[in-house]
């Protein structure tokens, strides 16, 4: 009979849960590490936003080439540092009405930023930059930077991407 009453306060004991100095513990050793590994991890955190973004330049890019290759007419790449976005459009009628393709994309996070030496790339019908449709030049050297982290993507005057 022994045995039976040891056993159940055992078992009352472990199903309390844990005590206030137990969870007191674990919040300071997880802040420890936290505040340890947080200062490492944020120029991380910031490469990583600033080559997405660089990503997404280079994919409008390609975009704006095979644009101009599907609908046989100058599409254009935009791209607006000051309002931190950039986007594809095309004439697809041939009445002069322009129209986006795809979405409209901005910079996704505050304190990036876009600098460019053009705001507008066009290509010709057979993907090939061009100075038709408002263009002054296809090569452009675009910077995308959060803090002290920065890629700068030259575009050639041929429209290729060079990182």
């Amino acid at each position: 009979m022994d045995g039976r009453v040891e056993g159940s306060r055992r078992s009352a004991q472990s199903e309390r849960g844990i005590s206030l100095t137990e969870a007191v513990i674990s919040l300071v050793v997880v802040g420890l590490l936290l505040a340890v590994a947080l200062p490492k991890l944020i120029p991380a955190f910031r490469q990583s936003t600033v080559g997405t973004t660089a990503d997404r330049v280079v994919l409008a890019h390609s975009l704006a080439r095979a644009t101009a290759v599907r609908y046989g007419r100058v599409a254009r790449l935009n791209l607006d540092p000051s309002l931190g976005r950039f986007w594809v459009d095309v004439d697809t009628s041939g009445t002069g009405l322009r129209q986006n393709i795809g979405a409209m994309q901005y910079l996704s996070t505050t304190g990036l930023s876009m600098t460019t030496t053009r705001t507008m790339l066009c290509f010709d019908a057979r993907g090939f930059a061009t100075t038709r449709g408002g263009c002054a030049g296809a090569d452009a050297t675009v910077t995308i930077a959060l803090g002290t982290r920065s890629t700068t993507l030259t575009i050639t005057s041929l429209g290729r991407v060079l990182r």
